[in-house]
Protein backbone atom coordinates (compact mmCIF):
# COMPACT_ATOMS: atom_id res chain seq x y z
CA UNK A 1 0.00 0.00 0.00
CA UNK A 2 1.19 3.35 -0.98
CA UNK A 3 1.96 5.84 1.83
CA UNK A 4 -1.31 8.21 0.26
CA UNK A 5 -3.18 5.55 -0.30
CA UNK A 6 -2.42 4.63 3.64
CA UNK A 7 -3.33 7.91 4.91
CA UNK A 8 -6.50 7.77 3.11
CA UNK A 9 -7.36 4.59 4.98
CA UNK A 10 -7.08 6.42 7.78
CA UNK A 11 -3.73 4.93 9.26
CA UNK A 12 -0.70 6.83 9.85
CA UNK A 13 1.26 4.12 11.23
CA UNK A 14 1.07 2.21 8.07
CA UNK A 15 1.56 5.28 6.19
CA UNK A 16 5.03 5.78 7.94
CA UNK A 17 5.41 2.05 7.23
CA UNK A 18 4.95 2.45 3.43
CA UNK A 19 7.66 5.51 3.71
CA UNK A 20 10.24 3.50 5.73
CA UNK A 21 9.91 0.41 3.08
CA UNK A 22 10.67 3.20 0.17
CA UNK A 23 7.40 2.25 -1.42
CA UNK A 24 6.23 4.84 -4.14
CA UNK A 25 2.75 6.06 -5.02
CA UNK A 26 1.32 3.93 -7.73
CA UNK A 27 -1.40 4.84 -10.25
CA UNK A 28 -3.53 2.15 -11.80
CA UNK A 29 -2.18 1.45 -15.64
CA UNK A 30 -5.05 3.06 -18.34
CA UNK A 31 -7.48 0.39 -19.76
CA UNK A 32 -6.17 -0.69 -22.94
CA UNK A 33 -7.80 1.05 -26.32
CA UNK A 34 -10.69 -0.57 -28.12
CA UNK A 35 -10.04 -1.63 -31.41
CA UNK A 36 -12.03 -4.86 -31.78
CA UNK A 37 -14.94 -4.03 -34.24
CA UNK A 38 -18.66 -4.80 -33.93
CA UNK A 39 -19.67 -8.45 -35.25
CA UNK A 40 -22.09 -8.33 -37.89
CA UNK A 41 -24.02 -11.33 -38.24
CA UNK A 42 -26.61 -11.40 -41.60
CA UNK A 43 -28.99 -14.43 -41.28
CA UNK A 44 -30.87 -14.36 -44.09
CA UNK A 45 -31.33 -13.41 -47.07
CA UNK A 46 -28.28 -15.96 -47.38
CA UNK A 47 -25.47 -15.49 -49.87
CA UNK A 48 -26.85 -16.48 -53.48
CA UNK A 49 -30.38 -16.82 -52.49
CA UNK A 50 -33.39 -16.47 -54.24
CA UNK A 51 -35.75 -14.31 -52.38
CA UNK A 52 -39.02 -15.05 -54.06
CA UNK A 53 -41.61 -12.37 -52.44
CA UNK A 54 -41.69 -8.89 -53.76
CA UNK A 55 -39.64 -7.71 -49.78
CA UNK A 56 -36.42 -8.92 -48.76
CA UNK A 57 -36.95 -10.19 -44.97
CA UNK A 58 -33.41 -9.00 -43.59
CA UNK A 59 -32.45 -10.97 -40.31
CA UNK A 60 -29.18 -10.61 -38.54
CA UNK A 61 -27.70 -10.27 -35.19
CA UNK A 62 -24.95 -6.90 -33.50
CA UNK A 63 -22.38 -8.10 -31.08
CA UNK A 64 -19.75 -5.73 -29.28
CA UNK A 65 -18.50 -5.89 -25.88
CA UNK A 66 -18.54 -2.21 -25.88
CA UNK A 67 -21.73 -1.70 -26.94
CA UNK A 68 -22.71 -0.65 -30.76
CA UNK A 69 -24.04 3.09 -30.64
CA UNK A 70 -24.84 3.45 -34.30
CA UNK A 71 -25.98 0.79 -36.96
CA UNK A 72 -26.94 1.26 -40.70
CA UNK A 73 -28.28 -0.44 -43.76
CA UNK A 74 -28.13 0.09 -47.42
CA UNK A 75 -29.72 -1.65 -50.70
CA UNK A 76 -28.43 -1.79 -53.37
CA UNK A 77 -26.35 1.41 -53.06
CA UNK A 78 -29.01 3.14 -51.52
CA UNK A 79 -28.03 5.70 -49.12
CA UNK A 80 -27.72 4.08 -45.61
CA UNK A 81 -30.75 4.24 -43.26
CA UNK A 82 -30.11 4.27 -39.02
CA UNK A 83 -31.90 1.70 -37.37
CA UNK A 84 -31.81 0.92 -33.65
CA UNK A 85 -28.94 -0.94 -32.55
CA UNK A 86 -29.69 -3.97 -30.77
CA UNK A 87 -28.44 -7.49 -30.39
CA UNK A 88 -31.10 -9.12 -32.81
CA UNK A 89 -32.89 -6.93 -35.75
CA UNK A 90 -35.33 -7.80 -38.92
CA UNK A 91 -35.54 -5.24 -41.68
CA UNK A 92 -37.62 -5.09 -44.85
CA UNK A 93 -36.61 -3.40 -47.86
CA UNK A 94 -37.57 -3.91 -52.06
CA UNK A 95 -35.79 -5.52 -53.74
CA UNK A 96 -35.00 -4.90 -57.33
CA UNK A 97 -35.03 -7.59 -60.38
CA UNK A 98 -32.03 -9.62 -60.83
CA UNK A 99 -28.85 -9.76 -58.12
CA UNK A 100 -29.16 -7.55 -55.13
CA UNK A 101 -26.49 -5.97 -52.43
CA UNK A 102 -27.03 -5.45 -48.92
CA UNK A 103 -24.94 -3.91 -46.83
CA UNK A 104 -25.46 -3.42 -42.14
CA UNK A 105 -23.13 -1.57 -40.55
CA UNK A 106 -22.43 -0.95 -36.93
CA UNK A 107 -20.24 1.59 -34.80
CA UNK A 108 -19.30 0.93 -31.75
CA UNK A 109 -18.46 4.19 -28.94
CA UNK A 110 -15.01 3.81 -29.58
CA UNK A 111 -15.38 4.28 -33.58
CA UNK A 112 -14.67 0.87 -34.47
CA UNK A 113 -17.13 -0.02 -37.54
CA UNK A 114 -18.22 -3.72 -38.47
CA UNK A 115 -19.57 -4.16 -42.09
CA UNK A 116 -21.54 -7.62 -43.15
CA UNK A 117 -22.41 -7.75 -46.90
CA UNK A 118 -24.72 -10.40 -48.69
CA UNK A 119 -25.77 -10.54 -52.33
CA UNK A 120 -29.38 -12.26 -53.19
CA UNK A 121 -31.36 -12.52 -56.82
CA UNK A 122 -35.03 -11.71 -56.78
CA UNK A 123 -37.36 -13.85 -58.14
CA UNK A 124 -37.10 -17.63 -58.51
CA UNK A 125 -34.39 -19.40 -60.84
CA UNK A 126 -36.36 -22.89 -60.70
CA UNK A 127 -39.70 -24.31 -61.93
CA UNK A 128 -40.62 -28.04 -61.78
CA UNK A 129 -44.13 -29.29 -63.21
CA UNK A 130 -45.39 -32.85 -63.27
CA UNK A 131 -42.86 -33.56 -65.53
CA UNK A 132 -40.96 -30.59 -66.93
CA UNK A 133 -38.35 -28.47 -65.61
CA UNK A 134 -37.37 -24.62 -66.28
CA UNK A 135 -34.37 -23.15 -64.62
CA UNK A 136 -32.93 -19.26 -65.46
CA UNK A 137 -28.95 -18.90 -65.93
CA UNK A 138 -28.21 -15.36 -67.02
CA UNK A 139 -31.16 -13.90 -67.47
CA UNK A 140 -31.71 -17.01 -70.13
CA UNK A 141 -34.88 -19.74 -69.21
CA UNK A 142 -33.91 -23.06 -70.31
CA UNK A 143 -36.69 -25.73 -70.16
CA UNK A 144 -36.62 -29.99 -70.70
CA UNK A 145 -38.63 -33.21 -69.78
CA UNK A 146 -41.95 -33.64 -70.65
CA UNK A 147 -43.38 -31.73 -73.95
CA UNK A 148 -46.84 -33.31 -74.26
CA UNK A 149 -48.83 -29.69 -74.07
CA UNK A 150 -46.05 -27.88 -74.92
CA UNK A 151 -45.28 -26.67 -71.63
CA UNK A 152 -41.75 -26.80 -72.99
CA UNK A 153 -42.08 -23.00 -75.00
CA UNK A 154 -40.95 -25.05 -78.14
CA UNK A 155 -42.36 -27.83 -80.38
CA UNK A 156 -39.83 -30.40 -79.42
CA UNK A 157 -38.99 -32.45 -76.24
CA UNK A 158 -36.25 -33.74 -74.63
CA UNK A 159 -34.07 -34.03 -71.50
CA UNK A 160 -31.64 -32.07 -73.05
CA UNK A 161 -31.91 -28.01 -71.16
CA UNK A 162 -32.38 -26.21 -74.31
CA UNK A 163 -33.79 -21.82 -74.29
CA UNK A 164 -37.04 -20.54 -74.76
CA UNK A 165 -36.92 -18.39 -78.24
CA UNK A 166 -38.29 -15.38 -78.03
CA UNK A 167 -38.25 -13.60 -74.99
CA UNK A 168 -36.44 -11.15 -73.41
CA UNK A 169 -33.66 -11.29 -70.00
CA UNK A 170 -35.90 -13.12 -67.70
CA UNK A 171 -36.15 -12.84 -64.38
CA UNK A 172 -38.16 -15.16 -62.78
CA UNK A 173 -39.92 -18.52 -64.00
CA UNK A 174 -43.10 -20.31 -62.51
CA UNK A 175 -44.72 -23.57 -63.22
CA UNK A 176 -47.95 -25.20 -63.25
CA UNK A 177 -48.63 -28.92 -63.70
CA UNK A 178 -48.07 -29.34 -67.60
CA UNK A 179 -47.20 -24.86 -68.17
CA UNK A 180 -44.65 -22.49 -67.54
CA UNK A 181 -44.58 -18.58 -67.05
CA UNK A 182 -42.18 -16.32 -67.35
CA UNK A 183 -41.69 -12.80 -65.93
CA UNK A 184 -39.46 -10.47 -67.72
CA UNK A 185 -37.28 -7.66 -66.65
CA UNK A 186 -39.89 -5.40 -68.60
CA UNK A 187 -42.56 -6.52 -66.18
CA UNK A 188 -44.84 -8.42 -68.60
CA UNK A 189 -45.64 -12.38 -67.92
CA UNK A 190 -45.56 -14.87 -70.68
CA UNK A 191 -46.98 -18.25 -70.65
CA UNK A 192 -47.56 -21.49 -72.54
CA UNK A 193 -48.49 -24.74 -72.18
CA UNK A 194 -52.01 -25.85 -70.82
CA UNK A 195 -53.20 -23.14 -69.01
CA UNK A 196 -55.82 -22.26 -66.58
CA UNK A 197 -59.23 -20.35 -69.11
CA UNK A 198 -58.77 -16.69 -69.67
CA UNK A 199 -55.08 -16.58 -68.51
CA UNK A 200 -54.22 -15.19 -72.27
CA UNK A 201 -55.71 -14.44 -75.54
CA UNK A 202 -56.16 -16.75 -78.53
CA UNK A 203 -53.14 -18.29 -79.25
CA UNK A 204 -51.63 -19.98 -82.33
CA UNK A 205 -49.75 -22.66 -80.50
CA UNK A 206 -49.51 -24.03 -77.06
CA UNK A 207 -46.33 -24.60 -77.42
CA UNK A 208 -45.98 -20.13 -78.03
CA UNK A 209 -45.28 -17.49 -75.51
CA UNK A 210 -48.46 -15.82 -75.25
CA UNK A 211 -47.97 -12.33 -73.22
CA UNK A 212 -50.70 -12.25 -70.77
CA UNK A 213 -52.40 -8.79 -70.22
CA UNK A 214 -52.31 -7.06 -67.10
CA UNK A 215 -52.64 -3.19 -65.84
CA UNK A 216 -49.39 -2.89 -64.82
CA UNK A 217 -46.29 -5.17 -64.54
CA UNK A 218 -46.35 -8.41 -62.97
CA UNK A 219 -43.76 -9.57 -59.67
CA UNK A 220 -44.98 -12.74 -58.97
CA UNK A 221 -47.50 -15.68 -60.78
CA UNK A 222 -48.78 -18.80 -59.03
CA UNK A 223 -49.72 -21.63 -61.81
CA UNK A 224 -52.27 -24.29 -60.56
CA UNK A 225 -54.33 -26.99 -62.72
CA UNK A 226 -57.12 -25.14 -63.42
CA UNK A 227 -56.95 -21.16 -62.21
CA UNK A 228 -53.84 -18.91 -61.72
CA UNK A 229 -53.27 -15.68 -59.65
CA UNK A 230 -50.72 -13.04 -60.92
CA UNK A 231 -49.34 -10.55 -58.49
CA UNK A 232 -49.05 -6.54 -59.77
CA UNK A 233 -46.07 -4.61 -58.21
CA UNK A 234 -48.69 -2.42 -56.82
CA UNK A 235 -49.49 -5.22 -54.17
CA UNK A 236 -53.04 -5.83 -56.29
CA UNK A 237 -53.75 -9.73 -56.80
CA UNK A 238 -55.55 -10.69 -60.08
CA UNK A 239 -56.88 -14.40 -60.37
CA UNK A 240 -58.30 -15.92 -63.79
CA UNK A 241 -59.81 -19.27 -64.49
CA UNK A 242 -61.94 -22.45 -62.78
CA UNK A 243 -63.56 -21.28 -59.87
CA UNK A 244 -65.78 -24.27 -58.34
CA UNK A 245 -64.22 -23.78 -55.02
CA UNK A 246 -64.02 -20.16 -54.76
CA UNK A 247 -60.26 -20.34 -55.44
CA UNK A 248 -60.19 -17.04 -56.91
CA UNK A 249 -61.59 -14.92 -54.27
CA UNK A 250 -63.93 -12.97 -55.79
CA UNK A 251 -67.32 -13.71 -53.86
CA UNK A 252 -68.74 -16.05 -55.58
CA UNK A 253 -67.71 -19.60 -57.60
CA UNK A 254 -68.42 -17.86 -61.38
CA UNK A 255 -65.56 -18.66 -63.38
CA UNK A 256 -63.80 -15.51 -64.85
CA UNK A 257 -62.42 -15.23 -68.74
CA UNK A 258 -59.87 -12.75 -67.93
CA UNK A 259 -57.68 -12.10 -64.62
CA UNK A 260 -59.47 -9.64 -62.10
CA UNK A 261 -58.70 -8.32 -59.35
CA UNK A 262 -58.83 -10.21 -56.04
CA UNK A 263 -61.29 -7.94 -53.85
CA UNK A 264 -60.37 -6.70 -50.08
CA UNK A 265 -56.43 -7.77 -50.90
CA UNK A 266 -53.76 -4.82 -50.76
CA UNK A 267 -49.80 -4.79 -50.22
CA UNK A 268 -49.59 -8.49 -51.16
CA UNK A 269 -46.01 -9.46 -51.60
CA UNK A 270 -46.24 -13.33 -52.38
CA UNK A 271 -48.98 -15.84 -53.76
CA UNK A 272 -49.41 -19.59 -54.58
CA UNK A 273 -52.31 -21.71 -55.33
CA UNK A 274 -52.97 -25.60 -54.76
CA UNK A 275 -55.92 -27.66 -56.74
CA UNK A 276 -58.61 -25.97 -55.69
CA UNK A 277 -57.21 -23.32 -53.01
CA UNK A 278 -55.18 -20.06 -52.86
CA UNK A 279 -52.80 -18.30 -50.52
CA UNK A 280 -51.39 -14.88 -50.25
CA UNK A 281 -48.55 -13.36 -47.61
CA UNK A 282 -49.28 -9.32 -47.29
CA UNK A 283 -46.45 -6.87 -46.16
CA UNK A 284 -47.20 -6.85 -42.83
CA UNK A 285 -46.32 -10.94 -42.99
CA UNK A 286 -50.31 -11.45 -42.48
CA UNK A 287 -51.65 -14.87 -44.57
CA UNK A 288 -54.96 -15.32 -46.25
CA UNK A 289 -56.50 -18.05 -47.94
CA UNK A 290 -59.30 -18.74 -49.65
CA UNK A 291 -60.77 -21.75 -51.57
CA UNK A 292 -61.27 -25.25 -50.89
CA UNK A 293 -61.69 -26.50 -47.40
CA UNK A 294 -61.55 -29.80 -47.78
CA UNK A 295 -58.36 -30.99 -46.18
CA UNK A 296 -58.38 -28.18 -43.86
CA UNK A 297 -56.22 -26.54 -45.96
CA UNK A 298 -57.11 -22.87 -45.13
CA UNK A 299 -56.07 -23.02 -41.79
CA UNK A 300 -59.13 -21.44 -39.72
CA UNK A 301 -59.35 -25.17 -37.57
CA UNK A 302 -62.62 -26.46 -39.34
CA UNK A 303 -62.69 -29.39 -42.41
CA UNK A 304 -65.91 -28.55 -44.81
CA UNK A 305 -66.81 -28.81 -48.53
CA UNK A 306 -68.21 -25.50 -48.71
CA UNK A 307 -66.94 -23.21 -51.04
CA UNK A 308 -65.10 -20.16 -49.46
CA UNK A 309 -65.30 -17.54 -52.20
CA UNK A 310 -63.70 -14.80 -50.14
CA UNK A 311 -60.12 -14.28 -48.40
CA UNK A 312 -59.91 -14.87 -44.67
CA UNK A 313 -56.86 -14.09 -42.93
CA UNK A 314 -55.05 -17.41 -41.04
CA UNK A 315 -54.98 -16.76 -36.92
CA UNK A 316 -52.32 -17.34 -35.11
CA UNK A 317 -49.08 -17.69 -37.35
CA UNK A 318 -47.30 -14.38 -36.53
CA UNK A 319 -45.18 -12.79 -38.99
CA UNK A 320 -44.69 -14.82 -41.72
CA UNK A 321 -41.73 -14.09 -44.56
CA UNK A 322 -42.34 -16.76 -47.42
CA UNK A 323 -45.50 -19.16 -47.99
CA UNK A 324 -45.54 -22.39 -50.58
CA UNK A 325 -48.51 -24.83 -51.38
CA UNK A 326 -48.83 -27.83 -52.12
CA UNK A 327 -51.77 -29.94 -53.39
CA UNK A 328 -53.57 -29.73 -50.19
CA UNK A 329 -50.97 -28.29 -47.91
CA UNK A 330 -49.51 -24.86 -47.13
CA UNK A 331 -46.39 -24.20 -45.51
CA UNK A 332 -45.66 -20.82 -44.02
CA UNK A 333 -41.83 -19.12 -43.03
CA UNK A 334 -41.86 -17.32 -39.93
CA UNK A 335 -39.68 -13.65 -39.45
CA UNK A 336 -37.91 -16.41 -36.67
CA UNK A 337 -36.76 -19.11 -39.24
CA UNK A 338 -39.38 -21.48 -38.37
CA UNK A 339 -41.93 -23.65 -40.31
CA UNK A 340 -45.68 -23.84 -39.78
CA UNK A 341 -47.82 -26.06 -42.15
CA UNK A 342 -51.75 -27.18 -42.29
CA UNK A 343 -54.26 -28.85 -44.28
CA UNK A 344 -53.56 -32.16 -46.10
CA UNK A 345 -50.68 -34.37 -44.23
CA UNK A 346 -51.84 -38.03 -45.02
CA UNK A 347 -48.04 -38.37 -46.67
CA UNK A 348 -46.50 -36.41 -43.87
CA UNK A 349 -46.22 -33.02 -46.01
CA UNK A 350 -46.86 -31.19 -43.04
CA UNK A 351 -43.51 -32.15 -41.71
CA UNK A 352 -45.03 -32.30 -37.92
CA UNK A 353 -43.96 -36.35 -37.48
CA UNK A 354 -47.56 -37.84 -38.36
CA UNK A 355 -49.00 -39.21 -41.62
CA UNK A 356 -52.00 -41.39 -42.21
CA UNK A 357 -54.86 -40.53 -40.07
CA UNK A 358 -52.99 -38.58 -37.86
CA UNK A 359 -51.03 -36.67 -40.56
CA UNK A 360 -53.64 -34.21 -41.45
CA UNK A 361 -54.69 -30.54 -39.65
CA UNK A 362 -56.83 -27.90 -40.20
CA UNK A 363 -54.75 -25.59 -38.18
CA UNK A 364 -51.16 -24.43 -38.10
CA UNK A 365 -48.79 -26.93 -36.51
CA UNK A 366 -44.65 -27.19 -36.30
CA UNK A 367 -42.57 -28.16 -38.63
CA UNK A 368 -40.13 -30.27 -37.08
CA UNK A 369 -36.22 -29.85 -36.64
CA UNK A 370 -36.31 -26.65 -39.03
CA UNK A 371 -35.43 -23.68 -36.85
CA UNK A 372 -32.98 -21.57 -39.08
CA UNK A 373 -35.02 -21.46 -43.04
CA UNK A 374 -35.07 -18.57 -44.88
CA UNK A 375 -37.20 -19.79 -48.24
CA UNK A 376 -40.04 -22.71 -48.65
CA UNK A 377 -40.95 -24.55 -50.83
CA UNK A 378 -43.85 -27.16 -51.70
CA UNK A 379 -46.15 -29.02 -54.68
CA UNK A 380 -47.96 -31.98 -54.56
CA UNK A 381 -47.22 -34.06 -51.29
CA UNK A 382 -43.69 -32.61 -50.07
CA UNK A 383 -42.54 -29.92 -48.67
CA UNK A 384 -38.69 -28.17 -48.83
CA UNK A 385 -36.85 -25.72 -46.29
CA UNK A 386 -33.72 -24.18 -47.18
CA UNK A 387 -31.71 -23.18 -44.22
CA UNK A 388 -29.19 -20.32 -43.67
CA UNK A 389 -26.41 -22.88 -44.14
CA UNK A 390 -27.27 -23.99 -47.42
CA UNK A 391 -28.97 -27.15 -45.81
CA UNK A 392 -31.75 -28.43 -47.66
CA UNK A 393 -34.06 -30.24 -45.81
CA UNK A 394 -37.13 -32.32 -47.17
CA UNK A 395 -40.25 -34.40 -45.83
CA UNK A 396 -43.36 -35.69 -47.01
CA UNK A 397 -44.13 -38.22 -49.77
CA UNK A 398 -41.51 -40.04 -51.11
CA UNK A 399 -42.52 -42.78 -53.90
CA UNK A 400 -40.69 -41.31 -56.86
CA UNK A 401 -37.89 -40.37 -54.41
CA UNK A 402 -38.80 -36.80 -54.80
CA UNK A 403 -36.56 -36.37 -51.56
CA UNK A 404 -33.38 -36.64 -52.72
CA UNK A 405 -32.52 -38.96 -49.09
CA UNK A 406 -31.41 -42.33 -51.38
CA UNK A 407 -34.29 -43.76 -50.39
CA UNK A 408 -38.08 -44.22 -51.65
CA UNK A 409 -39.02 -43.87 -47.94
CA UNK A 410 -41.68 -41.37 -46.97
CA UNK A 411 -40.88 -39.11 -44.87
CA UNK A 412 -43.22 -37.55 -41.61
CA UNK A 413 -40.52 -35.71 -40.48
CA UNK A 414 -38.01 -33.52 -42.47
CA UNK A 415 -34.83 -34.98 -43.61
CA UNK A 416 -31.32 -33.78 -44.84
CA UNK A 417 -31.12 -34.01 -48.60
CA UNK A 418 -28.05 -35.64 -49.25
CA UNK A 419 -25.00 -35.31 -51.74
CA UNK A 420 -26.22 -31.59 -52.54
CA UNK A 421 -23.76 -29.32 -50.65
CA UNK A 422 -24.88 -25.62 -49.64
CA UNK A 423 -27.98 -24.67 -51.74
CA UNK A 424 -29.09 -21.24 -52.58
CA UNK A 425 -32.67 -22.37 -54.67
CA UNK A 426 -35.18 -25.00 -54.46
CA UNK A 427 -38.52 -26.01 -56.64
CA UNK A 428 -40.72 -28.96 -55.79
CA UNK A 429 -42.03 -30.66 -59.04
CA UNK A 430 -44.96 -32.75 -58.65
CA UNK A 431 -42.84 -36.08 -58.60
CA UNK A 432 -39.61 -34.49 -59.11
CA UNK A 433 -37.30 -31.80 -57.84
CA UNK A 434 -34.57 -28.85 -58.56
CA UNK A 435 -32.02 -27.47 -56.78
CA UNK A 436 -29.31 -25.11 -57.83
CA UNK A 437 -25.81 -24.99 -55.50
CA UNK A 438 -24.20 -21.41 -54.07
CA UNK A 439 -21.36 -22.89 -56.44
CA UNK A 440 -24.00 -22.07 -59.29
CA UNK A 441 -24.50 -25.80 -60.03
CA UNK A 442 -28.07 -27.28 -61.27
CA UNK A 443 -29.15 -30.56 -59.35
CA UNK A 444 -31.87 -32.94 -59.57
CA UNK A 445 -33.45 -35.75 -58.45
CA UNK A 446 -36.63 -38.00 -58.09
CA UNK A 447 -38.73 -39.64 -61.11
CA UNK A 448 -37.06 -39.63 -64.70
CA UNK A 449 -39.68 -40.80 -67.33
CA UNK A 450 -39.80 -37.83 -69.57
CA UNK A 451 -36.37 -37.08 -68.93
CA UNK A 452 -36.92 -33.64 -66.24
CA UNK A 453 -34.08 -34.27 -64.60
CA UNK A 454 -32.24 -33.53 -67.29
CA UNK A 455 -29.44 -34.66 -69.80
CA UNK A 456 -27.07 -36.11 -67.20
CA UNK A 457 -29.50 -39.16 -66.89
CA UNK A 458 -28.87 -42.51 -68.64
CA UNK A 459 -31.90 -42.12 -70.78
CA UNK A 460 -35.04 -40.21 -70.56
CA UNK A 461 -36.81 -43.58 -69.81
CA UNK A 462 -34.70 -44.07 -66.77
CA UNK A 463 -38.07 -44.09 -63.98
CA UNK A 464 -35.90 -42.11 -61.20
CA UNK A 465 -32.76 -41.13 -59.46
CA UNK A 466 -32.88 -41.29 -55.40
CA UNK A 467 -30.04 -38.48 -54.67
CA UNK A 468 -29.54 -35.41 -56.79
CA UNK A 469 -27.64 -35.26 -60.16
CA UNK A 470 -26.19 -32.51 -62.03
CA UNK A 471 -28.20 -30.89 -64.86
CA UNK A 472 -26.27 -30.37 -68.08
CA UNK A 473 -26.51 -27.28 -69.99
CA UNK A 474 -25.47 -26.87 -73.48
Amino acid sequence: MSPRAALRAGSPLLALCALACGQEPTRPAPPAPDTQAPHVRLLSPAEGQDVAAFQVHVRGALEDEQGVVRATWSLNGAPPVDFTPSESFTLEGRPLPGTNHLRVEAVDAAGNTGVAEVRFSWGTSLAAGLSHSAALRDGQLFTWGGNDAGQLGRPDAGNTPLPVPGLAPVRAVVAGPSSTLALVEDGSAWAWGTLPSGLVPARQSPSTPTRVETPGPVVDAALGTSHALLLLADGTVLAVGSNTKGQLGLGSTAPVKAPTPVPGLSDIVRVAVGTAHSVALRRDGTVFTWGDNGDGQLGNGELDATPHPEPLEVAHLGRVVDIATGRGHVLALGADGRVRAWGLGMSGQLGHGKSGMLGSRAQPVDVLEVTDAVAVSALNNVGFALSASGTLWAWGQNSNAQLGDGSLAERPRPIQVQGLGPARAVAAGSLHTLAFTREGDCLAWGANHDGQLGASTPSEGSPRSPTPLPVVFP
